[in-house]
């Protein structure tokens, strides 16, 4: 399945899946599950609760420029 993101709703801090948080012992690719539950946002200390998965939508309009010059 594809790599999601999640963000943080304190602060906006964003974790991609496929980058991961390599500062944080997270490598990319880590599923969102698979992140520990005392990992914390690197950008303002929120807990893993406090983030909410969000579509980011560069990765679907690509795909509709793609198809609109095929």
């Amino acid at each position: 399945s594809e790599p999601k993101t999640w963000m943080c709703l304190i602060c906006g801090w964003i974790y991609d899946e496929a980058a991961g948080d390599l500062e944080h012992g997270i490598p990319p690719g880590t599923a969102w599950a698979a992140v520990p539950m005392n990992w914390t946002c690197p950008e303002c200390g929120a807990r893993k609760e406090d983030f909410e998965m969000v579509q980011i939508e560069t990765t679907l309009l690509t795909v509709a420029m793609q198809t609109l010059s095929d």
